[in-house]
């Protein structure tokens, strides 16, 4: 049997074992065609069994159903061969299926028991650390990267990319300065790593230091734009920086710049970023024009998709904006049908959280701001479970706080402001604050 970088056997031949090399540091780097190189090489070694899965993972991390025809032909392709390939390839393609049927939990502690008796199996590391990031597990990130990283040597190519894994956990557990420190790290060992660009803006996001945010991500441009859908992701915390400096010409002028046109290409963080990005700039009063077209555009192509409630959330905003009306219905539609027939964790976490974070942000854009606060309000501490980090899940508060003023109801207002002045204490929350404080007491 060949063997990969790790020292893992594989089944198939040495230059299958090549091609998953290539393949896995490209996962990593964010760089590349990891799905393309793979295919190849199962052109070439049809019994290269990891290979089928790793190509179905990738494409379910993606944002592809479990039923799409690409996944269910790469793990089809998967079952003949790998009677064929070792215990631990044989658990990757358990925990690939368990994912495809929307058992994500089931689907990550099959990757987890793989990392307890092989730390440095790149590709469960990734897809656990992929998995809890879409379930919003804050400490499994962090305490899944901590566990396997003594076992990673710090002249291996992919060491880098574990720190910043790392980086990342201990940012959204609160450990800012451990954070910074392997984050950096990372950068000193690899410099293009966007993942590791991306926990440090984390850190700096959630630590209220804009102007170190702003000259950070600026600086390193050009290390971090080549990394496909994270360039467009470190673009958009550049973003969080400026509205939060009211800089919203410097925005859209970069959202036109870049973020528009990645939306060719149809990556699901790609079209998160730009429905997110746009709808924080309307929650502060900025005119966005016809920006919303052809992001809703984008978004009804995948409207029944329902992977993860958090995209669901996003695809929200965008039919709520979209110039067809018709959207929002068949959005809607969609859903009554998921929660209706769908099965598996993420239908779960739909009907009890998602769907009410959804119509909340469907009642908001309808002008109804009080339904919205009846909707939000009870959900907003348990939307951890739709997924996605504590920056990106800020819109929901930011959403609530926009509703309770635009409803008139500056009691909570002042309220969720104070909560807010807590954690962010900006100029910007800080003069939202003082116009709650007035309207309160008038009121």
């Amino acid at each position: 049997m060949a063997k990969d970088q790790q020292g893992l056997t594989l089944a198939g031949a040495p230059e299958s074992a090549a091609a998953f090399d290539l393949a896995i540091a490209d996962y990593y780097g964010l760089t590349g065609d990891p799905v393309g190189i793979l295919k190849r090489a199962l052109a070439r070694d049809p019994g290269f069994a990891l290979g089928c899965v790793a190509i179905a993972a990738l494409y379910m991390i993606g944002g592809f159903r479990g039923d799409h025809p690409e996944v269910v032909k790469a793990l089809g392709a998967a079952e003949p061969t790998i009677r064929r390939a070792s215990e631990r390839e044989r658990r990757h393609l358990a925990a690939a299926s368990a994912w495809a049927e929307g058992k994500a939990s089931q689907a990550i502690l099959g990757w987890e028991t793989i990392l307890v008796d092989h730390p440095t199996d790149a590709l469960a590391l990734r897809l656990g650390q992929d998995g809890y990031y879409f379930l919003g597990r804050s400490l499994a990130i962090r305490d899944c990267a901590a566990r396997v990283l003594p076992a990673w040597d710090r002249g291996n190519p992919l060491t880098s990319f574990i720190l910043g894994l790392y980086a990342f956990g201990l940012e959204e557990t609160g450990d800012l300065k451990r954070a910074e420190d392997f984050g950096r790290e990372a950068l000193a060992g690899n410099p293009r790593d966007a993942w590791a660009t991306h926990a440090l803006a984390h850190v700096m996001e959630t630590a209220n230091r804009q102007d170190d945010g702003v000259a950070f991500l600026k600086s390193t441009r050009e290390h971090w734009s080549p990394a496909h859908f994270m360039a467009g992701h470190n673009g958009w915390h550049l973003a969080l920086f400026l509205i939060e400096q009211g800089r919203f010409d410097e925005v859209l002028a970069d959202y036109d710049r870049f973020s528009a046109p990645k939306l060719a290409a149809d990556a699901t963080l790609d079209r998160v970023d730009a429905a997110a990005l746009l709808w924080r700039l309307e929650l502060a009063s900025v005119d966005v024009g016809n920006r919303w077209a052809p992001v809703a555009d984008k978004w009804m192509a995948h409207v029944d998709d329902h992977v993860l409630a958090f995209n669901d959330l996003h695809c929200a905003f965008a039919a709520a904006r979209s110039p067809d009306p018709g959207d929002v219905k068949r959005f809607s539609r969609s859903l009554d049908v998921y929660e209706r027939v769908g099965s598996g964790d993420n239908r779960r976490v739909t009907a009890e959280v998602g769907r009410r974070l959804i119509d909340g942000a469907l009642a908001f854009a309808d002008g109804d701001y009080a339904q919205a606060v009846e909707a939000i309000l009870p959900v907003r501490h348990e939307a951890v479970r739709i997924g996605g980090s504590h920056a990106q899940r800020d819109i929901v508060n930011l959403t609530l706080i926009a509703a309770a003023e635009r409803s008139g109801q500056w009691r909570l207002a002042r309220a969720l402001l104070a909560e807010r002045a807590g954690v962010r204490p900006t100029a910007r929350t800080l003069a939202a604050l003082e116009r709650a404080q007035g309207r309160a007491g008038a009121h």
